[in-house]
Order: C-alpha cells, then structure tokens, then sequence
C-alpha cells in the first residue's frame, strides 16, 4: 500500500501539482469512489484507479504498440510535423516515452513505444540482429534474379554493402522484406540502386511481434505479456 499521490508519481503522467489538483477537484476514483485526499492508501496491483473516468497505467514501464499512419514522424517532438507521441490517446500518454527506432514519414506499421531505454537498446543493437518485416509494393516488376541479388547485399550509392536479407514475392510487384538492419530509407535505396520505386511500405514485425490486424492506422493497444516478453528478453 501506498499514498495515491505517490502512485501517481511513478506513472509518470503527471507533475506533482498536477497530481494534488486533480485529487483535489474529485477527478479520481478508486474502486469506483471519488478519493480527494492525497494520502488515501492504494495498492496500484489490486486497485482500478481512474483520472476523468480513464483508468491510470501503474506498470514501472510502458509496452505500446502503434499501427502508425501515413504523415507521422517517428520522434519525440517536432515543431512541424505530427509525431507518434501526438496521436497516442491520453490513457496512454506518459513521461519518457519514446518510439523504438524509426519509420518514414510516409511508411506505416508497426512502431513500438516504451519508456524502457534498456530493452529498446538492446533490440536495437546490432548485435541482437532482430529481424523487421516490411510489407512493399514497387512501380516495377520484380524479376527473380533481383530478389536474388537484393538477398545477397546491394551496394548502394554512398558505398555502404547491405547486409543479406530475406525476400518473399507475393506478385510482380508486392512482396515481404526481412532485414536485421535498419539503415536510413534502406529499403528504398536497395530497390532503388537495382533501378526499381517503393511505392508502399508497411512494417509488420519487429523482433518477433507483429502488428496487430485489428488495429486501424492511428490505433495503439498495450503489448500483450508474451510480447513484452519477446521485447525484453
């Protein structure tokens, strides 16, 4: 058991006037009842706890999964553009949350955020050679001996040999991408040093999860204990 106050200091949501305020305005419920004292004893594992009628996340650490639009970019904070961090809802949002690695402004899918800097360095890593899928479409057929070549590295413009990959054709022009890399816009500079466009991309996994079906572009939900499992092994 632990003060409500201090609770909602380990969620990081809010400031610590925020936090008395909100009490103290009868925004929060425990069980069902408004609570407005800031040492009201709570038992964050045991407890519904709601701000505005949004139940509050206690975890020490946050697992999202967001299917990320089209015209998002992958950042923290950008004074021009929309970021993942600007759609999430509010049940959601809290201090340090970042996106794990990053998606084109213009490719959608599958982008993990947390607040566990440890874990997302470790899928980051080189090292861990986690594997991410791409869904991609292309202006151009797809010839065999490409998919051939692209598997076996492609040396692109500024000299960089990418490492091997895996490709499956799913029709002339569609296919599924897995790297265990993630160099800048490497997906379309790979097609594009054999001559061919991206028109499409979509990530759909990430070391071992895959995005949801059921979430609409713009839609998040919690992982599920065996991702997070999967994401902090």
């Amino acid at each position: 058991m632990e003060r409500l106050d201090k609770a909602f200091s380990s969620c990081k949501i809010y400031s610590r006037s925020e936090i008395t305020k909100i009490i103290r305005q009868k925004r929060v419920l425990v069980n069902g009842v408004i609570v407005t004292k800031p040492d009201f004893k709570v038992d964050t594992k045991v407890d519904e706890i709601r701000v505005d009628g949004e139940v509050v996340s206690f975890k020490k650490f946050s697992y999202i999964m967001l299917n990320k639009p089209n015209g998002v970019v992958s950042s923290t904070d950008d004074k021009r553009e929309k970021t993942v961090l600007d759609i999430l809802p509010f049940e959601y949002k809290r201090e340090g949350l970042f996106p794990v690695g990053r998606l084109d402004k213009d490719t959608v899918g599958l982008v993990i955020l947390t607040d566990d800097g440890v874990s997302a360095h470790k899928r980051l890593s080189p090292k861990t050679h986690a594997e991410k899928v791409y869904y991609f479409e292309t202006a151009d057929a797809i010839t065999p001996q490409t998919v051939i070549e692209i598997e076996g590295g492609v040396l692109l413009k500024d000299g960089y040999f990418t490492k091997p990959c895996k490709i499956k054709l799913l029709s002339s022009v569609s296919g599924e991408i897995t790297l265990t890399e993630g160099k800048y816009h490497e997906i379309k500079r790979i097609f594009g040093a054999k001559g061919n466009r991206i028109t499409f991309l979509e990530r759909v996994a990430f070391a071992g999860i895959f995005l949801d079906k059921n979430l609409k572009r713009g839609e998040c939900r919690y992982l599920t204990q065996e991702e997070e499992e999967l994401f902090t092994i």
